[in-house]
C-alpha cells in the first residue's frame, strides 16, 4: 500500500492513502462549480496531478480555501463513502465527520503546511520549489524521488502518486 504526501520546501507532508487523497480532489472537482468562479484548476489540475509553481502559491492558497468552504457545505450520510472504494485502513479521512471538510481536515492542513515550508524556501535559499503530490512509500516512492520535474509536466498526465 502507498501513502500520498505533498513535497513543499524542505517538508514532506504526509496527506494519506492514494484513494483517500483521490476522494479528496473528486468531491471538490464535483463541486467546483459552485465556487466563485467555478474555477479551481489549480487544486483540481495542477495540484492533482503536477506541480504548483511558487508563482502561484497565494492563488492556490486561494483556491484552497474556496474549497474548503464548498466542501463544508457537504454534509456525509449514511454510505457516503462507499463510491470511494476506500477500504478499512483509515489514514487521511475523519470518518466520522459531519461534513467533508472536516472529514479531509489532515489533507487540508497537510497542504497549509507544505506551502508554508515552500514559501520560506524564498527567503531561506532564494528562489521557490514547487509544491506536488508525491507516493510517500511504496514502489511509487523511489520513481519520484528520481523523477525530473518535467516528467510532472506531461500532457495528459495521470496522477502518478496513483496505484
Amino acid at each position: 500500500m502507498t501513502d500520498v504526501g505533498i513535497s513543499g520546501g524542505m517538508i514532506i507532508q504526509h496527506m494519506g492513502t492514494p484513494a483517500e487523497v483521490a476522494a479528496f480532489f473528486a468531491l471538490i472537482e464535483r463541486h467546483k462549480s459552485e465556487s466563485a468562479n467555478g474555477a479551481l484548476d489549480l487544486v483540481t489540475d495542477r495540484l492533482f496531478r503536477r506541480t504548483v509553481p511558487g508563482e502561484q502559491y497565494d492563488a492556490l492558497v486561494d483556491q484552497l480555501a474556496e474549497s474548503r468552504r464548498i466542501l463544508e457545505r457537504v454534509r456525509i450520510s449514511d454510505g457516503f463513502w462507499n463510491e470511494f472504494k476506500l477500504g478499512d485502513r483509515v489514514e487521511g479521512i475523519d470518518r466520522s465527520a459531519k461534513t467533508a471538510a472536516d472529514a479531509f481536515r489532515k489533507i487540508f492542513q497537510s497542504l497549509d503546511k507544505a506551502i508554508h515550508y515552500a514559501r520560506r524556501d524564498k527567503e531561506d535559499i532564494g528562489y521557490f520549489r514547487p509544491v506536488m503530490l508525491m507516493a510517500w512509500e511504496g514502489p511509487k516512492s523511489f520513481e519520484h524521488e528520481s523523477m525530473p520535474l518535467e516528467d510532472f509536466e506531461k500532457p495528459d498526465i495521470r496522477p502518478i502518486w496513483m496505484e
